[in-house]
């Protein structure tokens, strides 16, 4: 049996969308520790790349906030898998952080 003690809000969002229930606050993964604990959560379930990337694009579905972190996953993957034995993830930091900038942008807005 799988222990599964390092969980947040954000892996437990992605749980909540896999078990089909409703989570009052979703959210996304801020952080490199938030991206850390959604990676660990698909190991906890064994999952392989196609059954992410089903529940990366159910999530998607139900909590439009996920949109583009699921069209960046595999970018943050690669970031996160680089930086993973590091004290620091300055790169995926930054590439998470970048990717909530995106979440800010309200279509139609004018950019000045």
């Amino acid at each position: 049996m799988v222990k599964w003690e390092d969980y947040g809000e954000s892996s437990l969002t992605l749980l909540a969308v896999h078990c089909k229930i409703d989570k009052a606050k979703p959210n996304i993964p801020y952080d490199p520790s938030d991206f850390r604990r959604c990676i660990h959560l698909f190991e906890c379930l064994d999952f392989g790349q196609g059954e992410i990337f089903s529940l990366l694009c159910r999530t998607a579905d139900k909590y439009p906030e996920w949109k583009y972190f699921v069209e960046e996953w595999d970018t943050l993957t690669n970031l996160y898998n680089k930086e993973k034995h590091q004290e620091d993830a300055p790169l995926l930091y930054k590439a998470l952080q970048e990717v909530r900038k995106l979440n800010e942008v309200k279509p139609n807005s004018s950019h000045d």
